[in-house]
Order: structure tokens, then C-alpha cells, then sequence
């Protein structure tokens, strides 16, 4: 009698067709959140532009990363524009003379930055702002970056101290009568600006646009921003003004 033989199939067979399949549910899974996720930045844009409709008046803020940037072309599309000058004691912007010279004529309102340092005193951190920018301060309020870095945050006993020297500088830049804006997050305006300075102009940055006090004056809504001339996309700090045409004439009346 003979016996019929039954076919076996190897198992590596069965192995591979469990892998592969199994491989295409990992890509198909995968396609999914890659069109949920899309399809979410998507309708946060839409969101944002149609929020960006309330704020008219718009502006940058440039470094030296920013590269070459043409004053006359950027004036078409915002209304001021914030120059990094200095950080500290000592740290000065590359390009800020050069960006100055060359936002004089633009139609763009123009101010100057400086980046707050835990680590070195008020009166040090003055003069070598009033050395690098001297006259050339714009007709903005001049702004004054404060961050967290560092052992310097909301947890160090010491901030106190810290809170008065950035309040002695801010008296400093007083000199110069076109005012002071405070440009930090909102935590950090918590804890640490708003104790010592309550009725200062504020500049928030990491926040959403909207539901903002008249006190703070400008939002820094995309600090990942950029701005295209000549082809070349370069990199900038998008903000808005918090405020209506009366509100920002006042502002800018410097």
C-alpha cells in the first residue's frame, strides 16, 4: 500500500509571512499618525492664522544668525523690527552695528535688545550696553531678555537679590527716556520680574496669543520663525503687538 506524503511547509515560511505581515501593519500604523499629525498641524495653522488676524501690527527680532537682511523688503511686511545689541558684561551682537545702520531710512520701527545676566552686576551690564549701542537705541523701548539658566531659576534662594540687580539696570537704561520692556516667559515674569518690577511694560514669549492683560505689550509667538528674501529663508523671532493702532502709537512714540 502506498502512503500518500503530505507536504510539509518549512516553518521558516510560516515565519516569514507572520514578519511580513506584521510589517505592514507597523507601516500602515505608522501612516496613520503621520496623517493625524499632519492633518493636526494643519488645523493648528489655520488656528494660528486665523488668531494672527486680531494682531495687525507685527515685527522681528534679528541676531547676527539671521544673516543679511534687507530693511527696505522686510518693512513691507511688518512694522518693527528688535536689533540684538548685547548679552551681559561683555558679549556683543556681531552684527548689530551693521543691522542698525541699515534699518536707518526703512520705513520699520526700530529697538535694541539686551540679554540679562545673572552673573554679572547691574552697573557692568550698563556700560557695556551704553559702550556698544550708545545713541543708536532705536525710538522702541529698549528690551531686556531675562531666562532661566543655570543654577539661577525659581528654586535658588539667592533670586531675591538677583530680582533687585535687574531692577537697578532697568532704572540704568532709564537714561535713555524711551522706556523699558521686559521680554521673558510667563513663569518666569511670575516668579521672578513681576515681584520686582509690578508696572513695567511686558514682552511674553512661550505662550499662546491670546488672553494676555493690556500689560504686556508685545507676544513673541514663534521663536522658531523666519523670513524669506532673495530665496534664502533666515531665521528670526516673529511677534505681535498686543494692542490696537491708538495703543501702538503710544507705544512707539519715542
Amino acid at each position: 500500500m502506498t502512503v500518500k506524503r503530505r507536504e510539509v511547509q518549512p516553518i521558516y515560511e510560516n515565519t516569514f509571512h507572520r514578519r511580513h505581515h506584521r510589517r505592514w501593519w507597523v507601516l500602515l500604523g505608522l501612516i496613520v499618525v503621520a496623517l493625524i499629525a499632519g492633518f493636526g498641524w494643519t488645523q493648528w495653522q489655520a488656528h494660528q492664522k486665523r488668531q494672527l488676524a486680531n494682531y495687525p501690527i507685527r515685527g522681528v527680532t534679528v541676531n547676527q544668525d539671521s544673516g543679511y537682511l534687507d530693511y527696505q523688503q522686510l518693512a513691507k511686511h511688518v512694522q518693527f523690527v528688535y536689533l540684538q545689541a548685547t548679552s551681559g558684561a561683555t558679549y556683543t551682537d556681531d552684527d548689530f552695528s551693521d543691522n542698525y545702520s541699515r534699518s536707518q531710512g526703512a520705513s520699520v520701527k526700530v529697538g535694541v535688545a539686551h540679554t540679562f545676566s545673572f552673573t554679572t552686576s547691574a552697573n557692568r551690564q550698563y556700560r557695556h550696553f551704553h559702550t556698544t549701542v550708545g545713541q543708536n537705541t532705536g525710538t522702541l523701548p529698549i528690551m531686556v531678555a531675562v531666562n532661566y539658566y543655570g543654577k539661577y531659576n525659581s528654586s535658588n534662594v539667592d533670586m531675591a537679590k538677583q530680582g533687585q540687580k535687574l531692577k537697578k539696570l532697568v532704572s540704568e537704561l532709564e537714561w535713555y527716556h524711551q522706556g523699558v520692556i521686559i521680554l521673558a516667559t510667563q513663569q518666569v515674569l511670575t516668579q521672578f520680574v513681576r515681584p520686582v518690577l509690578p508696572a513695567q511694560d511686558y514682552w511674553v514669549t512661550g505662550g499662546k496669543l491670546a488672553g494676555h492683560s493690556a500689560q504686556v505689550k508685545l507676544i513673541a509667538y514663534d521663536t522658531d520663525g523666519s523670513v524669506t528674501q532673495n530665496g534664502q529663508s533666515l531665521p528670526v523671532v516673529r511677534s505681535v503687538f498686543n494692542g490696537n493702532q491708538h495703543a501702538w502709537q503710544k507705544f512707539a512714540a519715542n
